[in-house]
């Protein structure tokens, strides 16, 4: 399997961005140079407009005012390259990719790439620390929630959701545990460290759609889509936790365990910075995140037990002794 095939560089990109542009409008040589300059290399443009302004490529021609035409009747299109076709195999095999597709779109998927191995299969995955009580994504009933919550959000439409609380050890969740609720959904998250949608919502109460609410996709029981027009901003909302800490995490790694490698796989999506320190032996990280993050990078890090120590800033050292001192209290 080649991971790189001539064809589909930035050369032909930029020559399929030309003739895209050229079939709608004339194009000039500088408007011809600047988008092989946005999809290739700067000098590519003393190669590829002597070409097609010449003729020697016969895919366009100039008009008597020196404009380029395209002789092309469609807009070109690139055929998928087997390592594509691989990857998107691998994608079909997730369970979550089905709370995304139709079932028609889903089988048309799986017939027209038939035949070709995945590049991955999700047994390659092994995850180390995560919570096994992720959402059920082969039920039905989950999957026809999920599209529902996911119209309402694209179509900025509210919902009624019939949402349950926490199953009570042992307890199966009765009817009276269920409350209806009629939300104005703006943003779906998903967890990795949970493996579970959660949905962002704005709850109606008083009159307008005002109580900011987190719903776990996993306890809606049914929903639908609500007949109120209103629809408010949730921009505020949105945006209120979404920001950068003042003062990073700083860590120290002892290395045991394979522990530096291990963090810097782990906290792979966070900004940080890594240095060795000589004296101590250790490696000293501090990482930056968004505020909204805040608990679940606490949770991730205390996951890591005696190989890291938590060195600042105060406020979020203060979470994790209150963390471990509740731990500690329950057993």
């Amino acid at each position: 399997m080649e991971l790189f095939e001539k064809v589909y560089g930035c050369y032909y990109r930029a020559v399929k961005r030309i003739l895209e542009e050229a079939s709608e409008k004339t194009l000039t040589a500088r408007q011809m140079e600047e988008m092989i300059r946005e999809n290739g290399f700067q000098e590519s443009a003393l190669t590829i407009i002597p070409k097609l302004i010449s003729g020697e490529w016969a895919l366009g021609s100039l008009d008597a005012k020196g404009s380029f035409h395209s002789a092309v009747s469609h807009i070109p299109r690139l055929p998928l390259t087997h390592l594509q076709k691989s990857w998107l195999k691998a994608l079909l095999s997730d369970p979550r990719i089905a709370l995304f597709l139709e079932e028609a779109e889903q089988a048309h998927l799986e017939e027209e790439l038939a035949g070709v191995e995945p590049l991955f299969s999700q047994e390659d995955f092994y995850y180390f620390d995560r919570y096994r009580d992720g959402d059920d994504y082969a039920s039905s009933q989950y999957r026809e929630n999920f599209r529902t919550v996911l119209k309402a959000v694209r179509e900025k439409k509210p919902l009624f959701a019939a949402y349950t609380g926490k199953k009570r050890a042992g307890i199966e969740a009765s009817e009276a545990d269920i409350k209806v609720y009629e939300v104005f959904p703006y943003q779906l998250q998903y967890s990795s460290k949970d493996d579970k949608f959660r949905l962002c919502c704005l709850q109606f109460s008083h009159g307008s759609f005002c109580q900011e609410t987190i719903l776990n996709l996993g306890r809606i029981r049914a929903c639908h889509l609500s007949k109120r027009e209103q629809t408010p901003d949730p921009a505020p909302f949105r945006f209120k936790n979404s920001q950068r800490c003042g003062e990073p995490v700083v860590i120290s790694i002892s290395g045991e365990r394979n522990s530096l490698e291990r963090c810097m796989l782990h906290f792979a999506n966070y900004e940080k910075q890594t240095e060795y320190d000589e004296k101590t032996g250790e490696y000293r990280c501090s990482i930056y995140y968004d505020k909204a993050d805040e608990t679940e990078l606490l949770i991730e890090l205390l996951s890591f037990g005696p190989v890291i120590q938590i060195l600042g800033p105060e406020p979020f050292l203060a979470q994790v002794r209150a963390r471990v001192r509740r731990q500690h209290e329950l057993f």
